[in-house]
């Protein structure tokens, strides 16, 4: 079963795959009728275009394979019906990928749809009357002085055109789109190799099947032009902390099972005292507003937890029972653990507290499901032992009514609630 965010809903596979269905045929029939009714102009088109990129006066243009320039024509049409319907194409491509993504990650595809768009069009516009023509003048006047005469084949000279701009918006979209992602947050340190492989893989594996044959010997500096290139627009962002503080450090457990904790910071709407101080060494903290009563809270943690690999989170302020059971099923098939530390009940045998940052991370060394015995007590005694200047007694509550009720403690006493997983 797949996550569901607090704006999904639990559709069959078989409705996705209908909505699919309309939505391409939609856009297939919307690019057939554009490249059918550029059909009747095309062929100014190419004759406007061949003029720009001329580079010498006179007949030096020619066509040699009648066959192939038919085959050119058509080729044209239906590039120009497909920009034609690139508002459609892009408005059916959100709403289809929406309800699939994170909010994160739906506003950088938006953005990065938009700007890579305009960008094609307008980088399309200049390569075709700017760059080429002066690339052809320049070999031109080349062979002008080897004494050459010029003949020049109109087909060959439109598909180099063709391949010049397919290549520029496979570059472009990838430097679009790791710009994008890095500022939107979804690319850094962590996701970086996740979508190295998906946008080089995809672009590198795009420019090897559209090279045309004659240009085979220029693949080897283009790739590595491109992948250099991407690295560059992108080295401030592969190397990025993750937006949330800290890092979630790998551990071993007991049975050796590799493991990433990340403490939940919930305030629980300024219920939670100890808020703010939920920073443990190792871990990787998510500062959320409510968990029970916020989907957007839920939204960020299922986000952290899905680019950062974590395998456990700890909920400060309450045990986890209060939270949706729709939190618990996303975290269980996740694969993800949850404990709760309930600070909170704190409350019932203290007042206050002068160091809230020491009931967190000795509550968070007592979770059994985490640390064997050895291992809590030999973490508790070197935090006993860090916060030397410490004159307050530390008391483990074994659970129970003594949770909820009992003698109060003095209010610079450090004590530590008995903490419950659930296990996913």
């Amino acid at each position: 079963m797949s996550v569901l965010l607090e704006h999904d809903s639990q559709r069959p596979v078989q409705s996705h795959l209908d909505e699919l269905t309309w939505r391409t045929t939609l856009v297939f029939a919307t690019v057939a009728v554009f490249t059918v009714l550029w059909s009747l102009q095309v062929d100014a088109f190419l004759d406007a275009v061949l003029t720009g990129l001329q580079p010498c006066s006179g007949d030096c243009l020619n066509v040699y394979d009648p066959a192939q320039w038919s085959a050119v024509r058509w080729l044209a049409c239906l590039i120009l019906g497909v920009l034609s319907s690139v508002p459609l194409i892009l408005f059916q491509m959100l709403q289809f990928s929406k309800p699939g993504l994170l909010p994160s990650e739906y506003n950088a595809l938006r953005r990065w749809l938009a700007s890579t768009a305009v960008l094609l069009v307008g980088g399309s516009y200049l390569m075709m009357t700017e760059v080429l023509p002066k690339l052809y003048q320049f070999g031109f006047e080349q062979h002008h002085r080897a004494g050459l005469v010029a003949q020049y084949s109109a087909v060959d000279m439109l598909l180099v055109g063709a391949f010049c701009i397919w290549s520029f918006l496979i570059v472009v979209a990838t430097w679009n789109a790791v710009a994008v992602l890095g500022f939107f947050g979804v690319l850094n340190a962590q996701t970086a190799d996740f979508w190295r492989l998906r946008l080089y893989g995809m672009g590198t594996l795009l420019l090897i099947l559209s090279i045309p044959s004659h240009a085979s010997a220029m693949l080897l500096p283009l790739l590595a032009t491109y992948w250099t290139s991407s690295e560059l627009i992108g080295q401030r962002w592969f190397n990025k902390p993750v937006a949330v503080n800290g890092t979630a450090s790998l551990r071993l457990d007991a049975e050796g099972r590799r493991r990433r904790v990340s403490m939940v910071d919930c305030s629980c709407e300024g219920a939670n005292g100890h808020h703010g101080h939920a920073t443990v060494p190792g871990c990787s903290t998510v500062d959320v507003v409510s968990l029970c009563t916020e989907p957007s809270s839920r939204t960020n943690l299922i986000e952290h937890v899905m680019h950062a690999n974590i395998t456990d989170i700890v909920i400060t302020g309450c045990d986890g029972t209060p939270c949706p059971a729709s939190l618990h099923q996303n975290m269980a098939r996740l694969d993800v653990s949850v404990h709760g530390l309930n600070l909170m009940s704190l409350q019932n045998k203290r007042v206050t507290s002068p160091h809230p940052d020491i009931d967190v991370r000795s509550a968070f060394y007592s979770i059994p499901s985490l640390f064997t015995a050895p291992v809590r007590d030999s973490m508790l005694m070197s935090l006993i032992e860090e916060k030397a200047w410490l004159q307050e007694d530390i008391h483990l509550l074994s659970g129970g009514n003594e949770v909820e009720w009992g003698t109060y403690q003095p209010a610079n006493c450090v004590l530590v609630p008995p903490c419950k997983t659930t296990r996913s």
